[in-house]
């Protein structure tokens, strides 16, 4: 990839292409502008690529393609495609997972939009969002995501039902009138995105200032408005970045770098999103020997006490420090729920020494109950005592 500036400026801009019945149709496009760095632009442009695979994975493609615009400031523009490539076979169709967690009861579309629901949708639609390259709050926020996940009507279906059956509150409907509930609401929230991409003259955010951001909406609009078209113009930008890491760190850098002025709390939560993907927690923390050990990290993390290497990696320097200062109370909680849920898996905390499972078990319950915050303490110490029982009938 080269991006040469011998002409002056330019920018660059990617349309992506999809097959259906031998026509195509253009399903998003990414635009840049001549202010953009040369690696700025090449990871606009990874970014088209990994998302035209993800189209492609998703089985409803035949094939995909890549359009890449040029447009020099004397304005003379080129289009070229970069990209293209057909599916072998039909893609095994997706499914969705359970959640374990309590999903909220949804009254509006701002409910559906906030961390409590975006935790259930983040579980039940994980292998959508990680095709998609998307995190749960992009999801409720992007009209692109949204239109795709209701064109796969019944995956949206069967997702919102399990939802449906995690709102275990008392005095509830059925569960098939709870589903039919969340559809409704569902189709407010395609409507509400529509009516946002319509509105003139928001504040776009730019150089990844998300304090500035907020600060320019804040003079416009309040509580719900404010919540969601903040997340809805963050969305448009990070929805284009080539991984949930990327994400994660114009974030923490932000938090780190700026006062907050009130958004500390949305930032918390756009955070926590991305660390709900299993596959940034493995890259951040690295290679473990074991469960026992990987589990211990993540608590050590939650309270920003993991020891750090020689060279330590940036992002998980940036990302303890700020759990550390107790700033992303809902990354912690994402953290210790991640913790319980492989407690209460049947994977043994070792491998290679099976037969030392049972004081593993021990040893590793003593330790997490020392770091455990106070509203985890009776499920981490339930969870502890369930494994320990499981390692002693296993060695009987």
């Amino acid at each position: 990839m080269v991006f040469g500036n011998l002409f002056g400026s330019r920018a660059y801009a990617y349309e992506i292409y999809v097959q259906v019945d031998g026509r195509w149709r253009l399903d998003k496009r990414l635009e840049g502008d001549s202010g953009m760095t040369q690696h700025a632009n090449e990871q606009m442009e990874k970014s088209a690529i990994a998302q035209a695979n993800a189209l492609l994975n998703m089985g409803d493609f035949t094939a995909v393609k890549i359009l890449r615009s040029r447009a020099r400031s004397d304005g003379f523009a080129t289009q070229t495609e970069i990209f293209s490539k057909t599916a072998s076979a039909k893609a095994k169709a997706m499914v969705t997972r359970p959640f374990k967690g309590v999903f909220p009861v949804c009254e509006t579309v701002y409910d559906l939009a906030r961390r409590p629901a975006a935790k259930g949708f983040s579980a039940t639609f994980r292998e959508f969002l990680d095709k998609q390259n998307a995190t749960a709050i992009e999801l409720l926020h992007s009209p692109q995501h949204q239109r795709k996940l209701n064109d796969m009507s019944n995956f949206l279906r069967a997702g919102l039902y399990a939802l449906a059956g995690a709102q275990t509150q008392p005095g509830l409907p059925s569960q098939a009138e709870r589903s039919k509930k969340l559809e409704a609401l569902f189709d407010k929230l395609l409507q509400r995105t529509r009516d946002a991409m319509a509105e003139k003259n928001l504040p776009p955010f730019e150089n990844n200032d998300f304090a500035r951001l907020y600060e320019r909406l804040a003079a416009r609009m309040q509580d719900d408005e404010l919540r969601f078209t903040y997340f809805f113009q963050t969305a448009k930008v990070t929805q284009t970045m080539s991984s949930y890491a990327a994400r994660l760190d114009i974030i923490l850098t932000d938090m780190i770098d700026r006062p907050m002025n009130g958004n500390g709390a949305l930032l918390d939560e756009l955070a926590a999103a991305c660390l709900d993907s299993t596959t940034l927690i493995q890259d951040l923390l690295g290679s473990r020997p074991g469960l026992a050990e990987a589990l211990i990290a993540l608590a050590d993390l939650s309270a920003g006490k993991l020891a750090m290497p020689t060279k330590p990696d940036p992002l998980l320097e940036k990302l303890n420090r700020t759990l550390g200062e107790g700033r992303l109370p809902f990354c912690a909680d994402t953290i210790w729920e991640r913790i319980l849920s492989n407690l209460n898996s049947k994977a043994l905390l070792s491998k290679n020494e099976p037969k030392k499972e049972w004081q593993m078990s021990r040893n590793l319950n003593q330790k997490l109950m020392t770091v455990v915050p106070e509203h985890h303490k009776e499920a981490v110490e339930y969870a502890g005592r369930m494994r320990i029982e499981r390692a002693r009938n296993m060695e009987n």
